[in-house]
Order: structure tokens, then C-alpha cells, then sequence
């Protein structure tokens, strides 16, 4: 009697017990829940070297009074590594080849977009991203059909077919697009249907202004947000030029766009510094220094995203290849620096030998004066007494300016990458002063840095990027 009472009381109790793990059990799943691993940001800064995270945060320190370097939001990342950026034909890689071994997981040539001669096209993260049920978001300040943007949306066998690019970005049914605009918009000889009406034809409400993208009361649309300002190559105007200008920061649109794409199943957002190659291309440092100032700031948008949400987002920043071969000190200067001088450039290179052009179009005869002159108002803001060394390359650049033949026309225009001569010259000054020096105003095969948070593998080649993201979504 006393055995059968025994069992008849360790029954209840097994009863109760079930109901009490069935309780964790869904507690558990709600918990795990809401705790997956469900967002994804991947920053490239494009020809962002490690010396450009630097040269930012010395260039902060010394704004504050302050000796050795300033944190930037980059730098409060706790994964650090650094990574290859060789591309499959060569050592020294492009942007299309580089963009598409991050995006896909595999190494391809120079000028490639994700593109496979025989058999399957490779399949991006963003792709992978979107079958899994997230929403997908590319952003960046170059076009929207540029290389890097493309390697995520695209498949073509060079990164100069914008139109047939641009055809790619409806049909992938994204989310959100946002930042520059088309390159070839209607096509090589402007004779092809504009791709913003496909896009509208395709789904995507167009915007040129993020108020609009915020006041919509659905989510559940496609949307194109074309910065409101472009320069004449479609991308978003420099950091440093963009004063007084319509249209919007980088962080600005990661902000709407972080928004918008919110949502149960989560999101993965590719955000393209597009313009820190552009300045490093010109060896514009000040310039170089507004994008990545535009560049932390949109991550600071992220970073503060994944304070709210820590268990569930991944951050990865990166860049696909260096550009300039920068260096924070240079030879003649010895031990001095003053990257703080950097402040006090008003306008890119690039936008400076715009004004010249203008203003000297039609002249006959412009004097050295009248172009120290122009760089006092429009570019400088510093000391306009220059010394021996700095005059002697006012001088090569006044040379230049006035070649008449053909041979030292070609000679001038190969010596300044394209560039007006006296903006450089001037530009070059400014980085002297600053002590920033430039090996090359093409790319090199430098390692660049990953820093991340929500991981801890560690990141050796371009091609590992994707595989830490699809486990991260795959969780």
C-alpha cells in the first residue's frame, strides 16, 4: 500500500515536472528568439589602408590639443585583424575584384563582377542574405552600378557595363539602394530606356529625400534614395565640399536605412565609403580625412544599433584594397607633423582645379600671383608664405600649366595623374605641412585592417568574410 501511494505521488510529480519544462523550454525558444543572430552591417572603406584609420585619428588628436591618437568609432571595435586583398590574376587587386571576393567568398580577375566564365554565376551574401528572409540594403557614396556596389548585386564579366549592371540592381529584388547615382544611365549612347523608370517599373519608389523614405507608413516596399546633389560622375560630393550643398551625409542615410530595413527577421546592409579611394587617388589628404570622417560616422549609426541589440548584430569594417601607399610622416620634415593643419583646407583638389579651369578659361595670360591668389580664397586657409622647396613646386606646376607643345602637355597630364597642376601643387603643400606623404596615386596589395564586433574568427583573406557572415546569419 505504502509502495503503490509512493509511485502514485512520483507520477504527479513527473506530471508537474513535464509542465515546468515545458514552460522553460518555451521560454527558452522565446529568449533564443529574440536573440538571434539576425543583423548583419559589412562597412567597406574603399582604399582605406590602415595608415588612412591613423592619419584620421591623429588628425583628431591634434584638433583636440592632444598628443598620440583619438579613438575613433572604428577603433572601439575589439577584433582587430588584418587581411589579404590579392585578387586571382594578379597581386595588386581593383575594386570589382575585390568587391566580389567579399561579397562572394572567392577570388576573380581584375575588373570582374562576381563573374564566372563557364557554369553557375556566383551567388553574393546579400543574395544568400535575401533567400534566408532578411532585407537586404546597399549604400554608397560612389554610383550605385560602380564596382563595389555591383559585386553584390551583379554578374558581369567587366565592371564598365553600367547599363547592364544598373539592368542587375532591379532584378534583385533588394530592399533598399541608396547614395550615388547611375553611371550610363541610359545606356553607352544615351539610346537605352532609363534605368529609374525599370526601377520604377520594377516596384522601387525613387527618392531624393530621406524624409520621404521616413514618412512612408509600410515598410514592405522596395526603395532607391539618389542623394540630392551628385557630381557630374553620379557619385555623392566629397565630405569637405558638401557645406552649403543639398543632400545628405553617409550616416544620415545608414540612419533611415537602419530604420527602414528593421524588422522580426532581421537585415544585412553593405555601406560603401566609395570616395576615400577617390581622394587617395588624387593624393588628397585632407580629403582623404572628410570621408573617413563620413565613413566612422556612419558607423557610429551602426555601433550605436548594436548597443541596442548586442546578441544579435554582426559589424565587419573593412576596405578592398589600399589606395595612395599613404604614410604619416615624410623625410623632409624629419620628426615634426601637423595633421591638424589638414583642418584648415576649405575644399577638395578635385573641386579647387575645378575653379581654376573656370576662372582662367579665358584668359590669355594668368601670373603665378593670381593663382597663390585663388589658393588663398577657395583651398588653403594657412600661411601663404612658402618656402624654397614649396615654391620649386609652384614652379614645375606653372610650367606645366603654360606647355605648349604636346610632348610636355602629355608630360604635365601623366606628372599630375590628370589633375590641374597648380591644385596639386597647392594640395601637395598642404599635405607637406602636414607631414602626409603618398607613395602612389594608384593601388597597392598592403594588407587593410578587419575590425569587427559580434565575432571573434579571425579574418586573414577577403574571401573569409563571407563565410563568417553566412554562419553568423545561419545561427
Amino acid at each position: 500500500m505504502k509502495f503503490n501511494y509512493f509511485i502514485h505521488i512520483c507520477n504527479a510529480k513527473t506530471k508537474v515536472m513535464k509542465k515546468y519544462i515545458l514552460v522553460i523550454v518555451i521560454l527558452l525558444a522565446i529568449v533564443g528568439g529574440a536573440n538571434a543572430q539576425k543583423y548583419v552591417f559589412l562597412f567597406i572603406g574603399d582604399g582605406m589602408g590602415q595608415a588612412d584609420v591613423d592619419l584620421y585619428e591623429a588628425y583628431l588628436a591634434e584638433k583636440e590639443g592632444k598628443s598620440g591618437f583619438v579613438k575613433s568609432t572604428i577603433s572601439k571595435f575589439p577584433f582587430l585583424s588584418m587581411c589579404s586583398t590579392v585578387c586571382k590574376d594578379r597581386r595588386i587587386t581593383d575594386s570589382g575584384a575585390a568587391g566580389s571576393a567579399i561579397a562572394c567568398g572567392q577570388k576573380f580577375n581584375v575588373g570582374e563582377i562576381a563573374y564566372s566564365e563557364t557554369g553557375e554565376q556566383p551567388k553574393s551574401i546579400a543574395k544568400v542574405a535575401k533567400e534566408k528572409g532578411l532585407k537586404v540594403g546597399i549604400i554608397s557614396t560612389a554610383p550605385m552600378n560602380h564596382a563595389t556596389p555591383a559585386s553584390f548585386y551583379a554578374n558581369q564579366p567587366t565592371r564598365k557595363n553600367y547599363y547592364q549592371i544598373g539592368l542587375q540592381l532591379s532584378e534583385s529584388n533588394f530592399d533598399f539602394f541608396g547614395g550615388g547615382g547611375l553611371l550610363k544611365q541610359t545606356g553607352n549612347k544615351k539610346d537605352e530606356k532609363d534605368l529609374m523608370t525599370i526601377y520604377q517599373e520594377a516596384g522601387y519608389l525613387t527618392f531624393t529625400s530621406l524624409k520621404g523614405i521616413s514618412s512612408l507608413k509600410s515598410h514592405n516596399s522596395k526603395v532607391i534614395f539618389t542623394n540630392e546633389t551628385l557630381e557630374r560622375d553620379a557619385s555623392m560630393p566629397y565630405f569637405i565640399d558638401r557645406e552649403g550643398s543639398a543632400g545628405n551625409s553617409l550616416a544620415e542615410i545608414v540612419e533611415t536605412a537602419t530604420a527602414y530595413l528593421d524588422n522580426p527577421k532581421g537585415f544585412f546592409m553593405m555601406v560603401e565609403g566609395g570616395k576615400i579611394d577617390y581622394a587617395a587617388h588624387d593624393n588628397d589628404a585632407g580629403t582623404v580625412i572628410g570621408e573617413m570622417e563620413d565613413f566612422d560616422k556612419a558607423i557610429e549609426v551602426a555601433y550605436n544599433f548594436y548597443l541596442q541589440h548586442k546578441n544579435e548584430t554582426l559589424i565587419i569594417i573593412t576596405a578592398d584594397h589600399e589606395t595612395g601607399g599613404v604614410s604619416l610622416g615624410i623625410a623632409d620634415n624629419g620628426y615634426e607633423s601637423d595633421f591638424g593643419v589638414l583642418s584648415k583646407q576649405k575644399m577638395s583638389m578635385s573641386k579647387f582645379g575645378t575653379i581654376i579651369k573656370k576662372q582662367t578659361k579665358n584668359e590669355e595670360s594668368v601670373s603665378m600671383k593670381d593663382y597663390m591668389d585663388m589658393a588663398s580664397k577657395y583651398f588653403m586657409g594657412i600661411d601663404m608664405d612658402f618656402s624654397s622647396e614649396e615654391q620649386a613646386l609652384l614652379n614645375d606646376a606653372y610650367a606645366a600649366v603654360n606647355a605648349k607643345s604636346n610632348r610636355a602637355k602629355d608630360e604635365a597630364k601623366s606628372k599630375y595623374n590628370g589633375n590641374n597642376p597648380m591644385a596639386y601643387a597647392f594640395c601637395q603643400i598642404m599635405n607637406r605641412r602636414a607631414s602626409v606623404g603618398f607613395s602612389t596615386n594608384a593601388h597597392t596589395c598592403a594588407k587593410v585592417p578587419i575590425y569587427a564586433v559580434g565575432t571573434t574568427t579571425p579574418i586573414y583573406d577577403n574571401t573569409e568574410i563571407f563565410g563568417v557572415i553566412k554562419s553568423f546569419i545561419e545561427k
